[in-house]
């Protein structure tokens, strides 16, 4: 199964996996799935350390690469039909980064693991991963 984890849920896997549910815990950690992280979630990491709302131990590009070579995820660029998709989505939420998640997890087949409530409105494919 293809995994796409939101920003937070990869935050909270290196800071406080508490928050995360065990279902959610053992599908990130099984071999036989695979693991992406979107350059919009990188994107969204690196506006919040830029205005002092997430701060890092290291530069964000040195600590979102670190981060996915150990949990073994790939990288998910943003392609023009995932831009595209984004414009049939109801406007149940407001966030450009959460919004740009859930249309590359549509065209691209994915799983998307998240704790936003919001997000599971939009009948997508969703692993739910709060505790």
């Amino acid at each position: 199964m293809k995994l796409l984890l939101d920003t937070q849920c990869l935050l909270w896997w290196f800071t406080e996996p508490e928050r995360l549910n065990s279902d959610a815990i053992e599908q990130i950690v099984a071999e036989e799935n695979e693991l992406f992280f979107s350059v919009a979630s990188t994107w969204e990491i690196a506006i919040k350390v830029g205005i002092g709302k997430l701060p890092l131990p290291e530069p964000v590009d040195t600590y979102v690469s670190s981060r996915m070579r150990r949990l073994g995820a790939k990288s998910l660029d943003i392609i023009f039909p995932h831009v595209c998709q984004v414009a049939t989505l109801p406007l149940l939420h407001r966030d450009p980064f959460d919004r740009i998640l859930l249309a590359q997890a549509q065209i691209e087949r994915m799983k998307l693991v998240t704790a936003d409530e919001i997000l599971t409105q939009y009948g997508i494919d969703i692993l739910w991963a709060k505790a």
